[in-house]
């Protein structure tokens, strides 16, 4: 292979793993922005559905959900704060969330006087959840910190697990492990630790956004990165093999035709006394001298 042919070669295998670095970079990550960009309905969260007492009062803006909540004692858990419908969008009803593709949540929040918030994933369990029960949905649960300015919160989905009470209620001892991610319903932010009951509180938070791995993506670009190695490995292997000596293939192959001709040697023997270690590489190189394979050569001959 000439040197400008090399030259060029490595070029192109430089480029093209180049762009595979690039584009593994620029999409490899699977994101959702569900507020503000998403126009996802938000709603008020109180514990009124669980029997309880708690108010929530929930002002929306373009990029702003401030909730003033008050936690008051009642029969339930108290809890408060507001939610977003991930089954509504633009006004419109739309199917399940599958919050299964993605790895994390984030949100950019502060409190008044809390020191964590709470989330709350509910999704819709086949066998438990009954339409338009609130109650029934099954709730996946995890706190973030939070403080007095606003931050990043962002937390593993693996780190939401069923609530305690609701298992309870559904009369099931611990943790089935179960969690439904792709029949997701609504995603809410409530009260957390530090909240004092019968005193205003506040939750601000300006954007909440999933994040996650494009596994199918990542599949499919490593494949295309291995089939790219096998090509570049291929191209080392043409541009660095030593050259053939033509000659000395030629007196070699001269001397199994004699030994053809004059000998009863079979091509194995005959293989070992030119200095070839196979076979089939002698069968091959012998034809592309006389154009035929051995055994045809010795019987014309």
């Amino acid at each position: 292979m000439r040197n400008r042919n090399k030259v060029i070669g490595f070029s192109l295998f430089i480029l093209a793993f180049a762009l595979w670095g690039l584009f593994f970079t620029l999409f490899k990550g699977n994101s959702l922005e569900l507020f503000p960009a998403k126009t996802f309905e938000v709603y008020t969260l109180t514990d009124h559905e669980a029997q309880g007492f708690s108010t929530s009062e929930v002002t929306v803006a373009d990029s702003l959900v401030d909730a003033v909540v008050n936690i008051r004692s009642g029969k339930a858990f108290p809890f408060a704060g507001f939610g977003l419908n991930l089954m509504s969008q633009n006004g419109r009803p739309t199917g399940y969330m599958d919050l299964s593709r993605f790895d994390s949540l984030e949100l950019n929040v502060s409190t008044v006087r809390m020191n964590s918030i709470g989330l709350r994933i509910l999704t819709d369990d086949p066998q438990y959840s009954q339409k338009g029960l609130y109650m029934s949905y099954r709730p996946l649960e995890t706190r973030a910190p939070a403080g007095r300015s606003f931050g990043l919160a962002k937390v593993a989905i693996a780190d939401f697990k069923t609530a305690e009470w609701w298992l309870a209620g559904m009369g099931l001892e611990k943790d089935d492990g179960l969690t439904y991610l792709y029949r997701a319903m609504l995603l809410e932010v409530f009260n957390g630790q530090g909240t004092l009951r019968g005193i205003p509180d506040g939750i601000q938070v300006k954007s909440v956004r999933l994040w996650g791995e494009n596994r199918d993506f990542k599949k499919g670009m490593f494949f295309g990165l291995g089939f790219l190695i096998v090509l570049f490995v291929c191209f080392i292997y043409r541009a660095f093999r030593k050259p053939m000596d033509h000659g000395a293939l030629k007196l070699q192959m001269e001397k199994v035709a004699r030994l053809l001709k004059t000998t009863d040697k079979s091509l194995a023997e005959i293989a070992i006394d030119v200095g070839e270690k196979k076979v089939s590489c002698l069968e091959r190189n012998f034809r592309k001298v006389y154009k035929l394979t051995p055994l045809e050569y010795r019987r014309k001959k």
